[in-house]
């Protein structure tokens, strides 16, 4: 299966806001679903407060678990790589689809993602590129929006979307933050970088446009623009009570868990 022959409906989730260990846990529901059932699933959603995420590799000695206490915000480890990221006033999107119908590699299948989010965001008239460059381990911090990915998306020359990707052997799953406002102060706090530092680095839809976006407008942007660069039609759904079940017992077993969440 190629970019020629994807099928032409896709499902699109709209699961609104949930708790961090919900979210994960459906998260890799679907990938897990996906490899029993190929499918491709694109899926909106929010947290029911503010969480930060750590990638799957990333010490939990990156970041202040104590400041985030302090603040009474959750934090989790996601199945996914990449660095941390505060997910707050913010739109998350997610992806499944098996392997063959995005792309081989890492690389191919996230560049086509970012391109039809691309195509979305220029629905709200921001013009986004890809980065220019690869971060330098001198620039390497825990901050997953301090420094752009080559098939990541930049507006003004700073990062607007960060995502990252994780597969099984038939499927794969990439999620990612899109910032409506961000709370440099609270990034600062978190992750140990200036707030200065990552205002060069990192822009919001908000900041980008000029005004305030809403959650919704953004949804719609973002599914005409995969429409229209895959080809496709995008169809509400439902969860399966397969997949619902399934991410109930990995959401109570394993991402609300120590074990998992206190891995690295």
């Amino acid at each position: 299966m190629d970019i020629e022959v994807l099928p032409k409906c896709w499902r699109v989730l709209d699961t609104e806001a949930h708790d961090a260990p919900w979210n994960m846990a459906l998260d890799e529901a679907l990938l897990l679903s996906c490899d029993e059932q190929p499918h491709i699933t694109l899926r909106f959603y929010g947290w029911a407060r503010p969480t930060l995420s750590l990638g799957y590799f990333q010490s939990v000695h990156d970041v202040n678990l104590g400041e985030c206490a302090r603040r009474g915000f959750d934090w989790i480890r996601r199945p996914t790589g990449g660095r941390a990221v505060l997910h707050d006033h913010e739109l998350t999107y997610s992806i499944v689809a098996p392997i063959e119908a995005l792309g081989a590699s890492v690389a191919q299948s996230h560049e086509r993602i970012s391109r039809a989010l691309a195509v979305g965001l220029e629905k709200l008239g921001l013009h986004a590129e890809f980065s220019p460059s690869r971060a330098s381990a001198k620039e390497a911090s825990a901050a997953c929006f301090a420094a752009p990915a080559l098939v990541e998306l930049t507006v003004q020359g700073k990062k607007i979307i960060g995502s990252a990707q994780v597969r099984t052997k038939r499927s794969l799953l990439q999620h990612g933050s899109i910032p409506i406002t961000i709370d440099f102060e609270a990034w600062e706090a978190l992750m140990k970088i200036s707030a200065s530092a990552l205002r060069r680095k990192a822009i919001s839809v908000s900041e980008a446009l000029g005004q305030e976006l809403s959650i919704d407008e953004l949804k719609r942007a973002l599914i005409e623009g995969f429409q229209e660069y895959f080809g496709v039609e995008c169809v509400p759904g439902e969860l399966t009570p397969a997949e619902r079940a399934l991410a109930q017992k990995l959401s109570v077993e394993k991402y609300a868990t120590p074990q998992w969440n206190r891995l690295r």
